[in-house]
């Protein structure tokens, strides 16, 4: 079995574990859009330390598994692969979401459209140094997640959700491709590493 916390991720267990339902592992991409910069008017991206103590404070109830922050390759995870998280809308009686599969490994990218770090802006996440992204990618693949965008690889902030798709598929999804939720998150996303050789 894989380790159920992410190698060299500071771990900050909040406590609130329940486990999933089995079937089609997944990953859910996130941004956290902290601010609602334009290209006409950039903002500072927030700092990792904010929404680190956010999850593991107030925002316990909206935890991901892991904050990652692509511009330095820091980590932080909340809870354990084989636990839920509460990143997504999850209404009662519908189509399950947190809890839809042998895990659902959430991550939280330190990021928004049109951020400025170091002086420099970024329009999308693919465009920041992505440090790190092997790792995650690694852990993640792991624990049984294929390298495949079942409803497509994210190109823009724009929602396609499927419930059929959801249920039924393993791979890596966009929170914009989640049943019952309404966001359109993360715009774009790495691509997978390439295997060596």
């Amino acid at each position: 079995m894989p380790d159920l916390w992410m190698p060299d991720a500071e771990r900050l267990d909040i406590r609130d574990h329940a486990p999933t339902d089995g079937g089609p592992a997944k990953a859910v991409a996130h941004i956290t859009w902290d601010r609602d910069a334009t290209e006409a008017e950039p903002q500072d991206l927030v700092p990792y330390a904010n929404l680190r103590t956010y999850f593991s404070g107030d925002g316990k109830g909206v935890a991901p598994h892991l904050l990652w922050d692509p511009f330095t390759g820091g980590f932080c995870q909340f809870v354990p692969a084989d636990s839920r998280s509460k990143s997504l809308a999850d209404l009662p009686g519908g189509t399950r979401t947190n809890r839809a599969g042998a895990v659902v490994i959430q991550i939280e990218a330190l990021f928004f459209p049109w951020c400025v770090v170091k002086g420099k802006v970024y329009e999308s996440l693919k465009d920041t140094p992505c440090a790190g992204w092997r790792a995650l990618h690694a852990w993640i693949k792991g624990w049984g997640v294929p390298d495949s965008w079942p409803m497509g690889r994210p190109a823009g902030f724009v929602s396609r959700r499927d419930e059929n798709i959801w249920a039924e598929k393993a791979g890596w999804y966009a929170h914009a491709q989640v049943p019952e939720n309404d966001h359109t998150d993360p715009g774009t996303w790495p691509a997978f590493p390439k295997a060596a050789g």
